[in-house]
């Protein structure tokens, strides 16, 4: 069992080297999307088909998910002091926000924000989490996962080949 925690580890720590390397210094910028899902049955589900198959984009009632998704976008926006961008169905959703910094800040601002979401929504799961590195205007990397495991691509050091990550939680 301690093997995987410090396998766990190493994996971030090599990210981390990448992501430096990189970066080569500069600031970089991820752009975390979070697609957060209702954990209540499924009858409720083809109602909110419907709505959206009328280009209904807003939640025009609050229910205990939109309330606890609410609770995870106050959390990003003071912690990361960040502006977030919602879209909310009554049972499905994404949230999507952008923090600038250094490898290890935006490494610690991806895995806090899943671990908060994970321990805060007791009527939501995280479904999936992807995102894009910036550096500058230009792109430096993308990832994608769940709460166990992301898939992050970034270039290699010959700057031809793609090299790819997996980081487990």
């Amino acid at each position: 069992m301690f093997s995987k925690i410090k396998l766990g580890v190493e994996e971030w720590k090599k990210l981390e080297a990448d992501l430096v390397r990189v970066s080569s210094g500069e600031p970089l910028e991820i752009v975390i999307n979070l697609t957060l899902v209702d954990t209540q049955g499924e009858s409720e589900e083809v109602e909110e088909e419907e709505e959206h198959h009328h280009h209904e984009h807003h939640v025009s009632a609050e229910n205990e998910f939109t309330r606890e998704v609410a609770g995870i976008i106050d959390y990003i926006a003071h912690t990361y002091n960040v502006h977030v961008h919602p879209h909310l169905h009554s049972h499905h959703g994404s949230v999507m926000f952008a923090v600038k910094g250094t490898p290890q800040e935006l490494i610690k601002a991806l895995k806090d924000t899943i671990e908060y979401t994970k321990l805060n929504c007791e009527k939501c799961v995280l479904h999936t989490v992807d995102g894009e590195f910036h550096l500058g205007e230009d792109l430096a990397g993308i990832y994608f996962g769940d709460a166990y495991k992301i898939t992050v691509i970034l270039p290699a050091e010959d700057g031809r080949r793609l090299k790819v990550h997996e980081v487990h939680f």
